[in-house]
């Protein structure tokens, strides 16, 4: 079986660097992008497995990346897992509205975070 490959989308490096060391650990095969623009272009480009998204980004916003991503035919089916320090649930509802499949608030537990990625990776 190939490894699945993720869309790690977030503008803190440390973050993605810790994020990307934990994912490839797991087998995972890992791209990023830093801003909303480039999430969107690579998701399109690069046709992932998954989606791990931060909502407080520049150039476009988690929101407007999920909008974008469940619009396009190429991308509509990528489980899209939001990763976010954001607790209101106004962004939960948001997020969960546009077309996000799972929410997960920052800090999160490593076991929890490759935990969902697994399920929505089988479709559950």
């Amino acid at each position: 079986m190939s490894k699945a490959k993720i869309l790690l989308v977030d503008d803190e490096p440390e973050i993605v660097r810790m994020l990307t060391m934990r994912l490839k650990a797991q087998d995972y095969d890992v791209i990023s992008a830093m801003d909303g623009m480039q999430a969107t272009s690579m998701a399109m480009r690069e046709k992932p497995d998954l989606i791990l998204l931060d909502l407080g980004l520049p150039a476009g916003n988690g929101h407007i990346v999920t909008q974008r991503i469940r619009e396009n035919t190429v991308t509509m089916h990528v489980p899209i897992i939001i990763l976010s320090a954001r607790t209101a649930d106004d962004d939960r509802l948001q997020a969960l509205t546009n077309g996000a499949d799972r929410y997960i608030v920052k800090p999160y537990k490593a076991e929890e975070l490759i935990a969902t990625i697994e399920s929505c990776l089988q479709g559950a």
